[in-house]
Order: structure tokens, then C-alpha cells, then sequence
């Protein structure tokens, strides 16, 4: 069955949007960008398969629109993505399409962030892999996306390295502790960063070893 668009206006509060009355009575609001897409017009048929998919075109146009508004402020990943559209209660098919669409142009995409969280990690608060991997795969990211980033980030020479500059400067403020507590409390702040046990097993035997705890 077949109805007539009788009226198109301008919402006042918000002019981009246009409400949309059939056979006389309102019938939904759209975004401008919707209007022009489907060419409507006052005194066009519409059937109910055309009204459709109107409105899963304007359901998918505010997702995308919400999308970009907090993609403007910061990068997220499809899974963080796909949450915060399911919070807002849009459908699957609207989660999906929406993540594919971003994805496809290049403003989602999980390889980047992952790289880019690991060199910001490595930047402000260094890290060792096993957090990073763990912090990464929190936010959704598949498994080898997440080792391509971290082989890519830096190999287990960088690493050592990096619990080695740490162990350094963590090992002074331990200077008036016993030498035992003072292993331990170095090992425990190692681990915690995310270094794994043999790192900072070497780590901490050669940082002992020249602060001359013992």
C-alpha cells in the first residue's frame, strides 16, 4: 500500500532535521541528508518498503553521526565502538553496518590503535609486553593484530632494556629497605608493569648487583 508525503518542514529547534507528515498525520523526523537521498518531495507516493528503508537510513545516518562526534575526541576500537552503539539501543544490523562503513573509510581500524597505544604507553609509562597484550585485548583487539604490533613495537632486547631503565630508577627509593625486601619490592614493580618473570628475573640480578644492595 501506498502512501503520500502531504508535508516536509523544518523542525525549528533543529534545522537540519525535516518532520515528515502522511496522508496528514506526522510521521517521523529526518535528517536532511535523508531527505535529499531519497528525493523526497510533497505530493510523492511512498510504499511501505520505501519507508523502510528510510528509516533504517536515518538510524544508521545519527549512529555514524554519534560515531564520529567521539571518534573527534579520541581513537576507540570496533569492540569499544560496537558497545557504546548497543548502550544507545541500535539494532545489530545498525552496529554492524556502522562499524563497517568506518571501517571501510579508514576511521576504525584496530591495527592503528594498537600501535598507537603502544607507543603512547611507551612514551608516558613504559611497559612490558604482557600488560600491553592484556590492556590491548581488554579493548577488543584480535590476539594477532595485537602480537604484529608488539613484534613491531619492539623485540625482547628493547624490552629488557626498557625493565632495565626502569629497575634503575625504582631501585633508589628502595636503598634504606633490607636486601631482601629490596629484590622483592623491585621484582613485584617489574611484574606489575607487565615485563615477564625471566626478564625481570635478569633485570633485577644486575640492577642488585651494581647498586651493591647486598
Amino acid at each position: 500500500m501506498k502512501r503520500q508525503i502531504t508535508d516536509i518542514q523544518v523542525q525549528k529547534k533543529h534545522p537540519s532535521r525535516r518532520s515528515i507528515f502522511l496522508d496528514g498525520k506526522f510521521y517521523c523526523g529526518v535528517s536532511e541528508e535523508v531527505v535529499v537521498k531519497f528525493q523526497l518531495k510533497r505530493g510523492m507516493e511512498i510504499d511501505e518498503d520505501r519507508l523502510e528503508e528510510l528509516l533504517y537510513e536515518e538510524e544508521f545516518s545519527k549512529a555514524k553521526g554519534y560515531v564520529y562526534r567521539i571518534l573527534a575526541r579520541r581513537m576507540y576500537t570496533c569492540k569499544e565502538i560496537r558497545d557504546k552503539l548497543v548502550e544507545r539501543g541500535y539494532v545489530d544490523k545498525i552496529v554492524e553496518d556502522v562499524i563497517a562503513t568506518l571501517e571501510r573509510y579508514g576511521y576504525l581500524n584496530d591495527k592503528t590503535y594498537a600501535e598507537e597505544w603502544i607507543q603512547s604507553r611507551m612514551r608516558s609509562k613504559p611497559k612490558g609486553k604482557v600488560a600491553l597484550r592484556q590492556e590491548l585485548a581488554r579493548r577488543g583487539i584480535e590476539k594477532s593484530i595485537i602480537e604484529n604490533a608488539l613484534d613491531e613495537a619492539f623485540n625482547e632486547s628493547r624490552e629488557a632494556d626498557m625493565a632495565l631503565d626502569l629497575a634503575r630508577r625504582k631501585v633508589r627509593s628502595y636503598r634504606d629497605a633490607d636486601p631482601a625486601a629490596s629484590k622483592r619490592k623491585l621484582q613485584g614493580f617489574l611484574l606489575r608493569r607487565g615485563f615477564s618473570f625471566e626478564i625481570v628475573r635478569d633485570v633485577v640480578e644486575k640492577v642488585i648487583d651494581e647498586e651493591q644492595v647486598y
